[in-house]
């Protein structure tokens, strides 16, 4: 699934030629089978020269996202019953506007789904609206294994 997401997060992100877009992907093991960073090929699928590629052995950015959701579900607009610390968030995208920092607790994004391949449409409402505000977007992570 998530090699299907980092092919449309591909396909989705070639449409916004912007320099501004900063495009970061993170992989991390979820599956038995990954025990290992991803491989050339599979980095690769994620071409593009904005994206920055990142292998999360220990899953920090998962737990970092559900610390935060779960310290203010309505913030995010999610079930407090949806999350326990045992929740590994993989194979999501999401969009933060221009600007927004991420200093104790994650900003709320613009737009976040998953799985990714499923979100490209909404990916791309996304990226679209904030193009159309004016502003860039600063970044459309995916978390993926």
């Amino acid at each position: 699934m998530c090699l299907r997401g980092a092919s449309a997060l591909q396909r989705v992100i070639e449409e916004y030629p912007s320099d501004d877009l900063s495009i970061l992907v993170v992989w991390e093991p979820v599956l038995p089978t990954d025990i290992a960073p991803p491989t050339t090929a599979t980095l690769g699928l994620v071409h593009d020269p904005r994206a920055v590629q990142y292998w999360d052995a220990g899953r920090a950015l998962s737990a970092d996202i559900v610390r935060s959701m779960m310290a203010s579900p309505e913030r995010y607009g999610v079930e407090e019953q949806e999350l326990s610390p045992d929740t590994i968030v993989w194979d999501a995208v999401a969009v933060f506007p221009a600007g927004d920092r991420w200093e104790r607790d994650l900003p709320v994004p613009a737009f976040m789904d998953f799985p990714v391949v499923e979100a490209a449409d909404g990916l791309r409402a996304s990226l679209a609206e904030q193009v159309r505000k004016g502003s860039d977007p600063v970044s459309a992570p995916v978390v993926a294994p």
